[in-house]
């Protein structure tokens, strides 16, 4: 899916260069946010966010642009050495706030290090050599559009305007002789300014690329009324000899979460701490493939927008068993478009914890199935244990007569996870 990303609009900061450890602080929430977990044991050395699982993000020295700019590199797999493959990106706070700087590289060129990362489309969408959206001969991860200007709907009718123009394939055979690197290759495409002066520009590598942009001002893209400026960030992968996708890092997101049935990555339920995580709110999985890939344009893992179906947030749901272990469901939550926005505001400037917002439970959980789908919940958001993570908010009441009792009572462990309880396991 090609999704387009929104953001909440915030005050004037000063137009002031943040220390490199500062701006991967914000990126590092970011990523956070975007991600739930996957910042988990990171850590800020001078110019660089390093994982313990052996990505990490760096502050290149800066080679153009005022104070407002930032060069930033991705690298996927640091213990290939000693020439770790990376790519780059450069960033700018349009409004002075360098939040803006570090959420455009998050929600773009972050997007595909986690896809890279991940392999599951949850963050980026992947394309082959022969798909309409794609680059012969490379495979590609191609993140959302992500836009930065005065006006709301103008961000999103030139969102909607560069990803309908299909600039990466339409421009790709300008630049494809140009792309070296044997593990991937970083493109941008970027188009923004003010009405009769946009600038179009397609860097490959970290460096424009005049033929690509010369090619990308020729389709003629629409300009908007008032200042905007909109990006998005694509890796492009070769493919081995026999045409065979390439294979990833020797890394991984390590994004810690619970297990359902079915469950793909061979974890197990902590007899301890049981845990289920439901997939996707009911009304998305009642669509088609087809229609759920036409719908669904935000897809973070932890947060989803589907068009004209609604707003989606995972949370946690817990339930005390008379044992004394608590179960927790991960499920989402059916939220007003305000209520949404709300959210994501106070992710950014902090003030998440302890604020309480309604929505409406969008799974069927456990043995009372659907007699608790659609109830009315409160949720609130829960205290930051570590730096720069962000946790699952949790359901801490529900008017629903059954769903209070749920939350409230102590369950019978046999009743609520049955077979699936891990203490039985031999």
């Amino acid at each position: 899916m090609s999704w387009i990303r929104s953001r909440a609009r915030r005050a004037e900061q000063p137009d002031e260069r943040l220390p490199d450890t500062e701006l991967l602080a914000l990126v590092k929430a970011g990523l956070e946010a975007f991600a739930p977990g996957v910042t988990e044991g990171a850590e800020l050395k001078g110019n660089s966010l390093l994982s313990p699982h052996g990505w990490a993000v760096a502050v290149a020295p800066p080679r153009h642009g005022g104070g407002r700019h930032y060069d930033l590199v991705a690298l996927p797999d640091v213990s290939i050495q000693p020439d770790v493959p990376c790519f780059t990106d450069c960033v700018v706070a349009i409004s002075a706030d360098p939040r803006e700087a570090a959420d455009a590289w998050v929600q773009t060129a972050g997007a595909c290090l986690l896809e890279l990362l991940d392999q599951r489309e949850r963050f980026a969408d992947q394309a082959g050599p022969e798909h309409e959206r794609g680059v012969p001969g490379w495979r590609s991860i191609i993140s959302g559009a992500v836009a930065f200007g005065l006006d709301t709907s103008e961000n999103r009718r030139m969102q909607g305007a560069l990803l309908e123009a299909n600039v990466l394939h339409r421009v790709s055979d300008t630049f494809i002789a140009d792309l070296e690197s044997p593990f991937f290759n970083g493109v941008k495409v970027f188009y923004g300014g003010r009405p009769g002066a946009m600038e179009t520009e397609v860097r490959v590598n970290g460096e424009r690329h005049e033929a690509a942009s010369a090619a990308m001002a020729a389709l003629n893209l629409p300009e908007p009324t008032a200042f905007t400026a909109v990006r998005y960030y694509a890796l492009l992968l070769p493919l081995s000899a026999d045409g065979a996708t390439p294979s990833g890092p020797a890394t991984d997101l390590d994004t810690h979460h619970a297990h359902d049935a079915g469950c793909s990555c061979g974890g197990e339920l902590d007899p301890e701490h049981p845990g289920f995580e439901l997939t996707l709110p009911h009304l998305v999985a009642e669509l088609s493939e087809e229609e759920r890939a036409k719908r669904v344009q935000v897809d973070t893992g932890a947060m989803m927008v589907a068009d004209g179906v609604g707003n989606f947030l995972k949370v946690r749901l817990p339930i005390p068993l008379e044992d004394g272990r608590t179960v927790v469901f991960l499920v989402w939550i059916y939220l007003a478009a305000q209520v949404i926005e709300e959210f994501v505001a106070r992710v950014h400037d902090g003030t998440l914890p302890g604020h309480r917002f309604e929505g409406l439970l969008c799974n069927a959980v456990g043995p009372w199935g659907e007699e608790v789908l659609r109830a009315p919940v409160v949720l609130e958001g829960q205290p930051i244990k570590r730096e720069g993570r962000v946790p699952y908010c949790e359901v801490v009441a529900s008017t629903h007569p059954l769903l209070a009792k749920v939350l409230n009572d102590r369950w019978p462990a046999e009743f609520v996870l049955g077979e699936h309880d891990p203490r039985l396991s031999p």
